[in-house]
């Protein structure tokens, strides 16, 4: 503050003082002038803050601006330019809110802002089409009272972020919309629920799913048949030796498209149906796994790998017996298919601390390339294309293991270092789990 503002208050107080010499000069009374004078000081000091009181509950409006000097005028001068700064920091923040606002409702996603009781704070325009959400009428409600699903009130209990794909009514009679829901938290107990549209994306995966059924039930009888007359040409005495090679490589790749064909279909099965539990029962898994290692070890490996076990045999679980059989023979064929001689697999099915049945199929192999983990769950995907084919593999098999994991509540974990191996994990869940 400038020092001139307090110079005034000086001289007020002293003007106070000489008010009260000359009284006291004229009456005789020291004392009581001397509490005259500060008395008269200390309440115009009152008026003044009664003044400056009025003005503030009055918001402060400069056409309201008390009369005053000195450090009072400072004083209201200071207040003003707060409120001022206040003002400004206000418009800022409310055109930022609009602008924001305005990029939220533009957005092709529907967006919901959800409080700590899951109950609709603000919603854009979009959410009214996807979720049925009208900001209007429904601020205030429970969002699981808008969306009756099991599994977005699951979403919501779990306070899980994984995106999961409902069917929500369209409006039009019969007609629903796919659509990707998401929770994101966002501060404190706020969370956005976010939902796109992805019907579409749904269609093609459908007609994708059709496409390979009905093609892959189309091409297994022509393929049939052509294997089955290459079987009988192979057996032709009078076939030219000129011609056996080329009936040996067409024979085995006939079989192989019916490896494919028949993978296919399992993978369409898988996509299409759901695990009922009339279709479980309890699986002796190590009679499972020992018989599969026997057989790797008799009539696939040779010498050229060695199989070690390490099986809990009490451990059984419970699920589907083809579909648990084709998980182990694929790991422990695939340890076996895409290693080098020499290499050491090792099958291990124990339960977990989480009392989870885990199935590791382990190798010191050469490993897999960080960049292609990703995607060996794909279709037809192969990290060696050639080396593949060649061991005679149709690049389906961890698709159906993936699938077949799901299906049971478990997941498919891959982890491989370039030099050092590759581990291959099933841990099924302990509901499943069935002790001896």
């Amino acid at each position: 503050m400038d020092s001139n503002d307090w110079s005034t208050e000086r001289w007020r107080i002293a003007l106070v003082l000489f008010v009260a010499f000359v009284g006291g000069m004229l009456t005789g009374y020291w004392s009581l002038s001397l509490i005259l004078s500060l008395v008269t000081y200390i309440a115009w000091l009152l008026y003044k803050l009664k003044q400056l009181h009025i003005w503030l509950i009055k918001g402060a409006s400069p056409s309201l601006l008390p009369d005053s000097n000195g450090i009072w005028e400072r004083i209201t001068q200071q207040i003003q330019n707060t409120h001022k700064k206040s003002d400004r920091r206000k418009d800022r923040m409310v055109n930022l809110l609009k602008r924001l606002q305005g990029i939220i409702t533009a957005l092709p996603y529907a967006t919901v802002v959800l409080n700590g009781n899951n109950e609709i704070d603000w919603a854009n325009g979009i959410s009214q089409v996807y979720l049925n959400v009208d900001i209007k009428k429904d601020r205030g409600q429970r969002i699981d009272n808008i969306i009756r699903l099991p599994q977005v009130n699951k979403l919501l209990e779990t306070k899980s972020t994984k995106e999961i794909e409902v069917s929500l009514p369209t409006g039009d009679y019969g007609l629903e919309r796919q659509v990707a829901i998401q929770i994101i938290p966002v501060q404190g107990d706020l969370k956005l629920l976010v939902a796109r549209d992805v019907s579409e994306r749904a269609t093609i995966y459908r007609m994708r799913k059709n496409f390979i059924a009905n093609a892959s039930h189309e091409l297994r009888t022509p393929l049939t048949v052509i294997a089955g007359y290459l079987e009988i040409m192979q057996e032709d005495d009078n076939l030219p030796d000129s011609l056996q090679p080329a009936v040996l490589a067409a024979s085995d790749q006939s079989i192989r498209m019916q490896r494919i064909i028949e993978d296919l279909l399992t993978l369409s099965r898988l996509e299409n149906s759901e695990l009922s539990d009339n279709s479980s029962s309890i699986i002796d898994v190590p009679s499972v796994l020992n018989r599969i290692c026997h057989d790797e070890a008799t009539l696939i490996t040779g010498d050229t790998h060695i199989i070690e076990k390490d099986i809990d045999e009490s451990l059984k679980i419970k699920g589907s017996d083809a579909e648990i059989i084709s998980v182990c023979s694929n790991l422990v064929h695939n340890s076996v298919r895409h290693t080098q001689d020499g290499t050491k697999v090792k099958v291990i099915w124990k339960k977990s601390a989480k009392g989870e049945g885990c199935l590791s199929v382990v190798d010191d192999g050469q490993g897999i390339p960080a960049e292609h983990l990703m995607h060996l769950t794909e279709r037809f995907y192969r990290v060696d294309k050639g080396r593949s084919r060649d061991k005679g593999g149709t690049g389906l098999g961890l698709a159906i293991v993936q699938h077949i994991a799901q299906r049971h509540g478990a997941k498919l974990d891959i982890k491989s270092e370039v030099g050092r191996g590759s581990t291959f994990s099933v841990c099924f869940p302990a509901s499943r789990v069935v002790d001896d």
